[in-house]
């Protein structure tokens, strides 16, 4: 079965939770080796996400024009995405030792963040488009829809993948438009992911949310 493809613990076993969270603070403590050059922001950001597996949440529109300063030798996560964002004017405000939301010093959260797991989110910023607070609130009832679909389905309950997707949600709560902008380069799974997330029905989306929505998922066997 997929080990939370993109949760970190089955729900309601405390001990799982507690255990995962022992082991997240542990991985961010770790010293990693890394060699990212400075890239556009955004592909900065990706290599890093594929390097610590550390989920960032942060709007597209804040990494447009900004370039990241070079990241090479061992650091913690924490330590080099410190670097990594050096210069840019981004900070990160995690919400568990491993996940963060990329923001402006002035951006101030009115309520504590949702935890997203393993999920990448990044949608383009639309004139009225909602809250901080709603859009978290949001991505975490798409988390909770794509795992659970992702791990029901006969196509993708055993299958290890990493993926980055662009879609849509219209007005019926139907996943529509995707394409994936980076699969696992086995066709078939990109094929079962793809079609597992068209076939989700989710909540619709708040107001003003501004579309396509880019996820990075991550599924892996146990």
């Amino acid at each position: 079965m997929v080990a939370g493809s993109l949760l970190l613990a089955a729900a309601g076993d405390a001990t799982l939770l507690r255990d995962a969270a022992v082991a997240q603070q542990a991985a961010s403590d770790r010293a990693i080796a890394f060699d990212i050059p400075s890239l556009p922001l955004d592909a900065a950001l990706d290599r890093y996400f594929r390097v610590t597996e550390v989920q960032l949440l942060y709007d597209a529109a804040l990494a447009t024009g900004r370039r990241s300063s070079p990241v090479r030798g061992s650091y913690t996560p924490r330590e080099a995405l410190r670097r990594l964002l050096a210069g840019t004017g981004l900070i990160p405000r995690y919400t568990r030792p491993n996940a963060a939301i990329l923001t402006l010093p002035a951006a101030s959260p009115q309520a504590a963040p949702i935890s997203l797991g393993r999920i990448v989110v990044r949608e383009r910023v639309a004139i009225g488009r909602p809250s901080p607070v709603a859009r978290l609130a949001y991505y975490g009832i798409l988390e909770t829809a794509f795992e659970d679909h992702l791990r029901a389905d006969r196509r993708t309950s055993g299958l290890a993948f990493t993926v980055l997707a662009d879609l849509s949600i219209d007005d019926h709560g139907h996943v529509v438009g995707i394409r994936l902008a980076r699969g696992t380069g086995q066709t078939r799974g990109d094929r079962a992911v793809a079609a597992v997330l068209t076939d989700t029905v989710v909540p619709l989306p708040p107001d003003g949310l501004a579309q396509p929505l880019r996820l990075s998922l991550r599924g892996r066997t146990r």
